[in-house]
């Protein structure tokens, strides 16, 4: 006898039954430590990739998947990717079109738009003219040929644009206050503390969604979570830089510390329209005489975090060629030390007259070491140097009033990509007049984006790299690492030099309620 299908109605309520307690108790505790108040602030970004996904999405290794586009193939020599959409729904029950997708790209690359992937999107055909006004933004070379079809054509073929389109800046997300999701879970409150979030069940991949809830607790102070974690009040720790490591490293349970690499970028900007820092040979001075090996070995002793004396980290995307290097890079240091003294005394600066300046750090002890290492390298130089902690929107403010001389920078790209870490020293990335600004390096940028060879693109790149570097805008000390706390009973945690680890891949046992 043929067995009739069950009624949509007996499927749910035999998939309720067969989850069922398990289910409620599924809830992951997770603090994620950062602001929300900045623009780049990893809760906002993890929030958003729980809730909401891209075209492409990463998996827990940090490898590409499809997210709402099923399907995509390049053609025209890589300048034309086209994507086949998967049938999707946002937790609203509305469908997801074509068209859907084009008007987010439109948004993101609207001139009024503070997207911060705006400028790495600028290979897309006619994005430039769109994001200066120059075109409106039908122009933008984002298009929905069919209802479930859509092709971006590009300037250039670019190897690293898939990379960019799983971000969560790139998400294809409706606008409002409390947009519907197409991601894994679904957000209740975001003003709730913790922030909890459930499961989507109109999820492309719901059934395999490990989860039935998440409760986020967002934290400025990674100290704070650690003994959090510790008391056994959340499962899950993600930090946002060095700030943290040493609490995490020294407290938390033993096999429960997860270090990986990263692509990133640790070290002091310059205000070099402030004397005496306009100056590049006092510039120059401060940058080489610096034992990086020696701060790296011994305040964090770990092979996952590197000196570095280059804008890029050396595997950010440098193709076939070597990373740009300054030309003090090569000397030993008392060398350096002779260099460097030199430098300053023809910039006027001795003994008589000490070079006085201060440096800008956010919270944290780590921050606070590294710079006590560095200011005792400097004093061998004569040069007083004086730490000024500021909290990150204190800082924001006195950087838009040019109130600083340096300035902690601490980047991670999510992806391998030089544009990532050349950008913020061009001169579009000025505010206002103020602000490094090298037009021959900018040039050279813009020469890169119209290359379809990536590594005549890479080494190009490399160049404009260089001539930075011979300015000196900034002086970076090392490549961070990230760090995690994650309980033992938690899994499918994957380092990743990306560091990607959706939600909707982790795991642990049903916690069982009093």
């Amino acid at each position: 006898m043929r067995r009739m299908p069950l009624p949509l109605a007996a499927l749910v309520l035999l998939a309720a039954c067969t989850k069922g307690e398990d289910d409620k108790a599924a809830l992951l505790r997770a603090d994620i430590v950062g602001d929300m108040a900045e623009p780049a602030s990893p809760v906002r970004a993890a929030l958003t990739q729980m809730t909401q996904l891209g075209l492409v999405q990463f998996d827990g290794a940090g490898q590409l998947v499809p997210g709402l586009a099923a399907s995509w193939r390049t053609v025209d020599d890589g300048r034309s990717i086209i994507f086949r959409l998967r049938p999707a729904v946002w937790s609203d029950g509305r469908a997801l079109t074509a068209g859907d997708v084009v008007a987010v790209f439109r948004r993101i690359m609207a001139p009024g738009s503070t997207n911060t992937l705006k400028p790495l999107l600028a290979g897309i055909d006619n994005a430039p003219s769109v994001m200066d006004g120059r075109a409106p933004v039908t122009l933008l070379g984002v298009n929905a040929p069919l209802p479930d079809v859509v092709e971006i054509r590009l300037s250039s073929p670019d190897a690293g644009l898939l990379q960019l389109l799983a971000l969560p800046e790139a998400v294809i997300m409706r606008s409002g206050a409390r947009p519907p999701s197409t991601g894994a879970f679904v957000l209740k409150d975001a003003g709730a503390r913790p922030i909890m979030l459930t499961a989507n069940p109109r999820y492309f991949l719901a059934a395999d969604n490990r989860l039935g809830s998440v409760a986020v607790t967002p934290s400025t102070d990674p100290r704070l979570s650690v003994q959090r974690f510790v008391r056994g009040q959340a499962d899950l720790v993600m930090g946002d830089g060095i700030a943290g490591l040493g609490e995490a490293r020294t407290l938390g349970p033993r096999d429960t510390l997860r270090l990986e690499p990263s692509w990133g970028v640790y070290g002091y900007r310059f205000n070099t329209d402030r004397e005496p820092l306009s100056d590049p040979r006092v510039r120059r001075a401060l940058a080489m005489s610096i034992d990086r090996a020696d701060i790296v070995q011994r305040l964090f002793a770990t092979p996952l975090m590197v000196p570095l004396v280059s804008l890029v980290p050396p595997d950010a995307g440098s193709g076939a060629n070597a990373p740009a290097v300054p030309d003090w890079s090569a000397m030993d240091t008392p060398a350096r030390n002779a260099l460097a003294t030199q430098l300053l005394h023809e910039a006027g600066y001795g003994p008589e007259r000490p070079l006085r300046l201060t440096v800008a750090l956010p919270p944290g002890r780590e921050h606070a070491q590294v710079f006590d290492a560095v200011a005792r390298g400097w004093a061998l130089l004569g040069v007083q140097a004086a730490a000024l902690e500021r909290a990150p929107a204190a800082q924001r403010d006195a950087e838009a009033r040019g109130d600083y001389d340096l300035a902690l920078v601490e980047r991670r790209a999510p992806t391998a990509t030089p544009l990532f870490f050349l950008r913020p020293f061009t001169c579009a990335a000025r505010r206002g007049k103020q602000g490094y600004c090298n037009p021959d390096a900018d040039a050279l940028i813009e020469g890169a984006r119209a290359m379809a060879n990536e590594d005549a693109r890479a080494e190009a790149l490399g160049h404009a790299e260089a001539a930075m570097l011979a300015d000196t805008p900034m002086i970076p000390l090392f490549v961070p690492v990230r760090w995690a706390l994650v309980g033992r009973s938690v899994t499918g945690w994957t380092p990743n030099q990306g560091g990607q680890h959706p939600f909707a891949t982790l795991d642990l046992p049903a916690r069982k309620t009093p």
